[in-house]
């Protein structure tokens, strides 16, 4: 797992009320009950804020997974990288 990854999970799940070691890769942010626009709009925030990257809204608002906002993260991240130093 990613260190995006790794540190993804539990914004996720702070935001969706899950807990953190039930979300993957490939859990769908529509599957977690409590997921709407607003929890979408905290969850954005919170990364923003986190890995300090600035996240196009439309592009965001179209990830379906928790890896792919992941991914999206980590490619914003200087170099690409996948991990988080903050």
């Amino acid at each position: 797992m990613s260190d995006t990854m790794t540190t993804l999970r539990p914004l996720v799940a702070r935001v969706s009320h899950h807990p953190a070691e039930s979300l993957a890769p490939d859990t769908r942010f529509t599957a977690l009950g409590s997921w709407g626009s607003l929890a979408a709009m905290r969850l954005l925030a919170a990364v923003e804020q986190t890995y300090g990257v600035q996240l196009d809204l439309r592009a965001y608002m179209k990830l379906e997974t928790v890896g792919e906002l992941a991914s999206e993260i980590s490619a914003r991240l200087p170099g690409g990288a996948q991990t988080h130093a903050g």
